[in-house]
Protein backbone atom coordinates (compact mmCIF):
# COMPACT_ATOMS: atom_id res chain seq x y z
CA UNK A 1 0.00 0.00 0.00
CA UNK A 2 1.25 3.23 -1.01
CA UNK A 3 0.75 5.88 1.54
CA UNK A 4 0.32 9.75 0.91
CA UNK A 5 1.91 12.18 3.39
CA UNK A 6 -0.75 13.14 5.46
CA UNK A 7 -1.69 8.96 6.52
CA UNK A 8 2.73 8.50 7.17
CA UNK A 9 2.09 11.64 9.40
CA UNK A 10 -1.24 10.05 11.16
CA UNK A 11 0.89 6.69 12.08
CA UNK A 12 3.96 9.08 12.79
CA UNK A 13 1.93 11.27 15.59
CA UNK A 14 -0.15 8.05 16.75
CA UNK A 15 3.58 5.97 17.16
CA UNK A 16 5.76 9.05 18.82
CA UNK A 17 3.28 11.92 20.40
CA UNK A 18 -0.09 10.50 20.80
CA UNK A 19 -1.05 10.42 24.58
CA UNK A 20 -1.46 6.95 25.32
CA UNK A 21 -1.15 6.20 21.46
CA UNK A 22 -4.39 7.42 20.31
CA UNK A 23 -5.31 9.91 17.69
CA UNK A 24 -8.24 11.65 18.32
CA UNK A 25 -9.76 13.05 14.69
CA UNK A 26 -11.76 11.62 11.97
CA UNK A 27 -10.87 12.28 8.80
CA UNK A 28 -11.20 10.46 4.53
CA UNK A 29 -7.14 9.76 5.22
CA UNK A 30 -8.00 8.10 8.78
CA UNK A 31 -10.73 5.68 7.37
CA UNK A 32 -8.54 4.57 4.38
CA UNK A 33 -5.63 3.70 7.24
CA UNK A 34 -8.91 2.03 9.60
CA UNK A 35 -9.63 0.29 5.83
CA UNK A 36 -6.12 -1.39 5.40
CA UNK A 37 -6.17 -2.61 8.82
CA UNK A 38 -3.39 -0.26 9.70
CA UNK A 39 -5.44 2.09 12.39
CA UNK A 40 -8.84 0.45 14.63
CA UNK A 41 -11.11 2.17 16.08
CA UNK A 42 -10.34 2.79 19.93
CA UNK A 43 -14.04 4.90 20.70
CA UNK A 44 -14.68 7.65 22.02
CA UNK A 45 -14.50 9.75 25.17
CA UNK A 46 -17.36 11.25 27.38
CA UNK A 47 -15.19 14.49 27.45
CA UNK A 48 -13.70 14.73 23.77
CA UNK A 49 -16.85 14.55 20.79
CA UNK A 50 -14.21 13.41 18.16
CA UNK A 51 -13.77 9.52 17.74
CA UNK A 52 -10.12 7.82 19.06
CA UNK A 53 -8.00 5.58 16.85
CA UNK A 54 -5.10 3.30 17.72
CA UNK A 55 -2.64 1.61 15.64
CA UNK A 56 -2.60 -2.19 14.48
CA UNK A 57 0.11 -4.39 14.85
CA UNK A 58 0.26 -4.12 10.84
CA UNK A 59 0.20 -0.54 11.12
CA UNK A 60 3.33 -0.57 13.46
CA UNK A 61 4.96 -3.05 11.32
CA UNK A 62 4.02 -0.63 7.72
CA UNK A 63 5.62 2.12 9.80
CA UNK A 64 8.90 0.66 10.52
CA UNK A 65 9.08 -0.23 7.11
CA UNK A 66 8.43 3.28 6.05
CA UNK A 67 11.18 4.56 8.21
CA UNK A 68 13.54 1.99 6.93
CA UNK A 69 13.30 3.04 3.85
CA UNK A 70 13.47 6.74 4.42
CA UNK A 71 16.91 5.78 6.61
CA UNK A 72 18.37 3.59 3.62
CA UNK A 73 17.33 6.52 0.79
CA UNK A 74 19.36 8.85 3.06
CA UNK A 75 22.54 6.70 3.22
Amino acid sequence: MQLNREQMQILNHTDKRAAGGLYCGDSPDMQMLVSAGLMESAGRKSFVPEEYFRMTSKGRDMLKEINNEIVKDAV
